[in-house]
């Protein structure tokens, strides 16, 4: 979907003479997974608390469907859930009570919060520790139950920061299995992380902040198209690397040839009709080419590729 359903108008945040976040303009599509990225200190966890009406903005404004947040913030918060990186659980009840109470808190009624309390606990997992107390659970079952907390009333907005802090790839990937349900389900998703990898296969917008900033954001493929617009190909040999090298540097569009046992990686500048033609002369050439490959650039990659970028642009 096209339609922007949450922005952001020079959004400013301070604290004295530090400025977290500065006038930041932005937009976030409807039905969008947005990654927010960057290093510590960045203003990604203020930019959020912002956002989850946790924390009232210096300057600036935020829309949400149009509609200026701090104009109603508590009708924002029933159609917006948030996870902040650290939270407290009431330890002295079930997990299912943790989330009944949260469903009161969100004034569900009391049929709607029995029932969403159970879906909620099958969809986290967590249907076996019902009865358990919060005290008890793991440090992912704990990830996975303020998760659940959010997702209880059914939010149009999910806010998360740093939800997969701690956990181990089991649990991160539970945690990922989880957001994919409840995208599905029509819920928008903004979320703050560090583990680049899992958030490339999730995001399908990304920005990426810097020093209260953002350097780029925007559909994800298209910032990969500007900052990284050469594709990064690896051709699978059968026979010895000689020729395959001598065709890829007489080759327009080609560079940066590498060779690595019995595979050569390059980058290259052209369409699918363009790398065809390409395989045709190497096979013309003699070259046995048991695969092509291209690899997706990540956004690990587009995140060096960014600050890098800033760092040239600020030393000159």
């Amino acid at each position: 979907m096209d339609t922007e359903i949450l922005s952001m108008v020079n959004l400013r945040k301070e604290y004295y003479d530090v400025v977290a976040v500065n006038d930041v303009n932005l937009g976030i599509r409807q039905g969008d997974i947005f990654g927010l990225i960057g290093p510590n200190g960045a203003g990604k966890t203020s930019l959020l608390r912002m956002l989850a009406t946790a924390m009232e903005p210096t300057g600036g404004c935020m829309r949400f469907g149009g509609v200026d947040i701090w104009e109603d913030p508590v009708a924002y918060r029933m159609v917006m859930g948030f996870m902040p990186d650290f939270f407290q659980l009431y330890n002295t009840l079930t997990t299912r009570e943790v989330l009944l109470y949260f469903g009161m808190a969100h004034k569900l009624s009391w049929r709607t919060r029995a029932r969403r309390a159970d879906e909620v606990l099958a969809l986290i997992g967590l249907a076996d520790k019902a009865d358990s107390l919060a005290r008890g659970l793991s440090r992912g079952m704990v990830q996975r139950l303020g998760l659940g907390r959010a997702l209880l009333h059914q939010p149009r907005l999910l806010l998360l920061d740093e939800p997969a802090s701690g956990l181990d790839p089991l649990g991160r990937k539970q945690l990922f299995d989880v957001l994919g349900e409840a995208h599905a389900q029509g819920t928008t998703i903004v979320i703050s992380s560090h583990i680049l990898g899992e958030l490339s296969d999730v995001c399908n917008s990304v920005g990426i902040m810097h020093h209260g900033k953002f350097l780029a954001a925007g559909p994800t493929a298209e910032i990969i198209g500007k900052i990284m617009p050469k594709r990064r190909i690896t051709l699978a040999l059968t026979t010895p690397p000689q020729a395959a090298i001598g065709v890829l540097e007489s080759w327009t569009g080609a560079g940066d040839v590498q060779v690595e046992g019995p595979r050569v990686r390059f980058l290259f500048d052209g369409a699918d009709a363009d790398l065809s033609r390409l395989n045709a002369a190497l096979v013309g050439a003699g070259v046995g080419v048991a695969l092509i490959e291209e690899t997706r650039t990540g956004l690990q990659e587009l995140y060096l590729a960014i600050t890098e970028r800033q760092g040239h642009a600020t030393a000159s």
